[in-house]
């Protein structure tokens, strides 16, 4: 009991220096300004393709956003398009009938919240080494809770940051959509959350690398530079899929990327995001644990 206490007084302590250094809300503004933008580009790219076919239709012109595109994410030619991109089955037969301002809000918002989440949580610990911040918390719990409280802390930012850029991002489409109403709210709301979940192992890769230098901007590099590698065994991965030769090593690589596993969180099924969340908590412990087991072995 005692130690949960402590997790909790750590977590809570990362919370309040956060808000009392305004990086809190640095991080939100962020990841705001991040989901906003996505969700005003996604309107345009709708906009603009709805002009489109209003020309080549001859229909009558309209201000609105998205009352062209009410029947055309339920037509054939949009289900091939979407056929040709999603490869996988399972996932194209959750995804198909949705609205295409929700699909692509769902494919930008997985795309840079890893990069967000690297950039707000790579220098946490090491600036905190570096600073000797660290050396007033160790007498007074372990280094293995004091490493899980800023974990979990900094999951809890993160997730506060994704909850309310996801309500950004809902107000932009009110604004410039037509009918945009609680369905898409809701929706969005799923994909940051499914997103939150996304973010776990690059959190744990970014923390994990955090404790092996007392450099903040060394740290941040180094989370930059694997998250890279990370996407480029992703790519190779995919391109290889079907290969027989060595180059299907790709693909066993690839199974340790978090890329590997995000389509269980794009499907609708209880099981398959049940799966797809611990897949992620499994990802994120390994990368996370060995950076911290140096850290152990090491004095501050």
């Amino acid at each position: 009991m005692t130690s949960l206490f402590q997790l909790w007084r750590i977590t809570c302590y990362e919370w309040f220096t956060a808000m009392r250094s305004r990086r809190a809300v640095v991080v939100v503004l962020l990841f705001m300004a991040a989901s906003v933008c996505t969700m005003n580009f996604c309107i345009n790219a709708l906009q603009k393709m709805e002009q489109e076919l209003t020309k080549v239709l001859e229909l009558p012109e309209t201000e609105q956003v998205g009352v062209v595109s009410k029947t055309l994410w339920q037509s054939k030619p949009f289900r091939r398009m979407m056929r040709h991109i999603v490869y996988n089955k399972d996932v194209y037969n959750d995804l198909v009938g949705r609205h295409p301002v929700e699909l692509m809000y769902a494919w930008l918002v997985f795309f840079y919240t890893p990069l967000l989440v690297v950039l707000v949580s790579a220098n946490r610990i090491a600036d905190e080494l570096g600073s000797g911040a660290c050396r007033y918390v160790a007498f007074r719990c372990s280094r293995s809770l004091w490493s899980a409280g800023k974990y979990f802390g900094q999951a809890a930012i993160i997730a506060v940051a994704l909850m309310l850029s996801g309500i950004g991002a809902w107000v932009m489409a009110s604004i410039r959509m037509h009918e945009a109403g609680w369905p898409l709210l809701i929706a969005i709301t799923g994909w940051s959350m499914r997103s939150l979940i996304y973010a776990l192992p690059f959190l744990g890769l970014s923390l994990g690398l955090s404790h092996l230098t007392r450099s903040g901007s060394k740290a941040t590099i180094f989370a930059i530079m694997t998250l890279a590698l990370c996407f480029l065994i992703e790519a190779l991965a995919v391109v290889f899929r079907n290969a027989n030769d060595w180059k299907a090593l790709f693909s066993y690589a690839g199974v340790f990327t978090p890329a590997a596993h995000k389509f269980f969180l794009w499907r609708s099924t209880p099981l398959s995001l049940a799966v797809g969340t611990l897949w992620m908590i499994t990802l994120s412990l390994c990368y996370l644990i060995p950076g911290h087991l140096i850290f152990k072995k090491r004095d501050m």
